[in-house]
């Protein structure tokens, strides 16, 4: 396996940003897999956003990687306050083979909501933003209650195994 892709696997399964450090391109650019409104651009603000990203999961445990000629496809399993959740990473590698775009998909939706939940308030702290900070967790906690609520109410109601009624 190539050495930035698995520099980035052993620095998040150990939680350490500051050794993902030596796996990403001077431009590197994190898709956020909550929102299309902006990315997280560069070597330095990639890193912090790890920093907080540590903070908020755990358990995190890299279980498949499939590899392309342009970078890798990574699944890793973790937690978030106990939930667990799936991601999957679209990694591409620059022309040194540093990781140049990570793109990232979050599942389920309860899981999802609850990352958001702890790390949009983190963020907008580390940025100095505290008003940003204290809204995000408001919007982050009913978006959270939202998805529990309906993961335990109505997710069920169409679950295959409910006796369909003519």
């Amino acid at each position: 396996m190539n050495e930035a892709l698995t520099a980035w696997i052993r620095a998040g399964e150990h939680g350490d940003a500051e050794a993902a450090r030596v796996a990403l391109a001077d431009d590197v650019v994190i898709v956020s897999p909550l929102t299309d409104q902006f990315v997280f651009r560069g070597r330095d603000e990639v890193v912090d956003l790890l920093r907080d990203v540590f903070e908020v999961l755990s358990e995190i445990r890299y279980v498949r990687t499939e590899r392309a000629e342009s970078g890798a496809v990574l699944f890793a399993e973790t937690r978030v306050d106990g939930l667990a959740m799936n991601e999957a990473q679209f990694v591409d590698l620059d022309e040194e083979g540093r990781i140049a775009v990570v793109t990232l998909f979050l599942r389920p939706l309860r899981a999802s909501t609850r990352f958001l939940r702890r790390l949009g308030p983190r963020v907008a702290r580390r940025q100095g933003n505290p008003g940003t900070a204290r809204t995000l967790s408001l919007a982050g906690a009913f978006l959270d209650s939202v998805a529990t609520s309906g993961d335990r109410t109505f997710v069920p109601m169409a679950a295959p195994t409910r006796t369909r009624r003519g």
